[in-house]
């Protein structure tokens, strides 16, 4: 019999608690359980991958975030995070096909993109440099924003 609609936001609920208190174990956990209920949650599924990256499980988290850009590709901040795991893993290349779509849009997306995608070339001072212009700017997604600062403070500290 399927799970009531509450239990499962309930369950969601705990989860985004879970991880705003950075007990990723325990939100992982969550995470599947919801996805055991409703294996369609596509946000479920996404804040999966995120979790798995956060712990160091990059292929899990690749996996997913493919997954979640198959039933949604218009998913902007899922392509970025993808676009960071390829980099990560040195496939500069495909990381600039999933950066394709948003590679002209307006800044701050854009430059953030554009930032990723030299970044793949080896560009990663030029790379640093749009994302410092694009930090300037307004978030209209505030995630993503602070991914750019993250991996920003990645690139200079493995610079120094």
């Amino acid at each position: 019999m399927p799970e009531p609609r509450t239990d499962l936001t309930a369950l969601l609920a705990r989860a985004h608690t879970a991880i705003a208190q950075a007990r990723d174990v325990e939100a992982v956990r969550l995470l599947q359980q919801v996805l055991e209920r409703d294996p369609d949650n596509l946000h479920a599924e996404y804040l999966l991958a995120i979790q798995h990256a956060q712990v160091g499980l990059y292929e899990r988290a690749e996996q997913r975030l493919r997954v979640v850009l198959g039933r949604m590709p218009e998913f902007v901040v899922a392509r970025f995070q993808l676009a960071q795991l390829l980099l990560m893993r040195g496939t500069g290349g495909e990381a600039s096909l999933w950066l394709a779509p948003v590679l002209d849009a307006p800044a701050p997306l854009g430059d953030y993109a554009r930032a990723l995608h030299v970044a793949a070339g080896g560009e990663t001072a030029r790379a640093c440099r749009l994302i410092e212009a694009a930090q300037r700017l307004p978030q209209p997604i505030p995630e993503l924003a602070a991914d750019m600062r993250r991996l920003l403070a990645q690139w200079r500290t493995a610079a120094a």
